[in-house]
């Protein structure tokens, strides 16, 4: 039985057309989001544009505020530093969990998501390899049991580090780099060789880091 197709809301498609203005550098960090002008602008009212909004700003995209517009969000050299070093030790230590059976399972499924990488590269569609990059992480850590580390992966993958690249301009050359360092993390993967895969996770996020500070200066 095939599933009822359902059409994006008009929140989904507000915020889907904001990230997107974000990620292509037509709204600047620090820029400010008047919710009147943007309202008029998608032709929506201003309910479906502030459910938009707030979804950004959990994706750490954009800063709401409470008497003034929300803006679009930047980042500092602490920030990158910070979000980083939790993602080593979330990320690198969930690899010590993917069991044999897990890492057989996962691997088709990380396959096909590189392809759809390298798709968007070779498309320059950064939206959607922004997307893509995240299910990727998300794949590595859909079996752990844990939910509570889950969480917190989830919460600092679609938080703080992802907008780092969203907003920066690395994003044409880190998306390109990034896909072949996550293939060295699914051949690493197939091999069975978990303390590969470890060190290919904490070369990649390293490699991160150190495009995102050298963005910054």
């Amino acid at each position: 039985m095939e599933k009822i197709a359902t059409k994006a809301t008009l929140a989904e498609q507000a915020y889907e057309y904001i990230k997107k203005m974000i990620i292509t550098g037509e709204l600047d960090p620090g820029e400010e989001l008047p919710e009147e002008k943007l309202a008029a602008e998608l032709g929506i009212s201003r309910t479906p544009l502030r459910e938009a909004l707030r979804r950004l700003a959990v994706d750490a995209l954009i800063e709401l505020r409470k008497t003034r517009p929300a803006v679009v969000a930047g980042f500092n050299h602490e920030d990158v530093k910070e979000i980083m070093e939790i993602r080593r030790l979330l990320e690198i230590h969930n690899l010590e969990h993917l069991s044999k059976a897990d890492q057989q399972r996962v691997i088709p499924d990380l396959r096909e998501n590189a392809a759809r990488q390298l798709k968007a590269v070779k498309e320059n569609d950064y939206v959607c390899f922004m997307d893509t990059d995240q299910e990727f992480h998300a794949l590595l850590y859909s079996s752990n049991s844990n939910k509570r580390m889950k969480e917190m992966i989830y919460t600092v993958n679609t938080g703080g580090s992802r907008a780092f690249l969203l907003l920066s301009e690395t994003i044409c050359k880190s998306a390109v780099e990034a896909y072949h360092e996550h293939l060295s993390i699914i051949e690493a993967i197939e091999k069975g060789d978990i303390e590969a895969a470890k060190q290919q996770m904490a070369l990649h996020l390293k490699n991160i880091e150190k495009r995102l500070l050298e963005y910054i200066k």
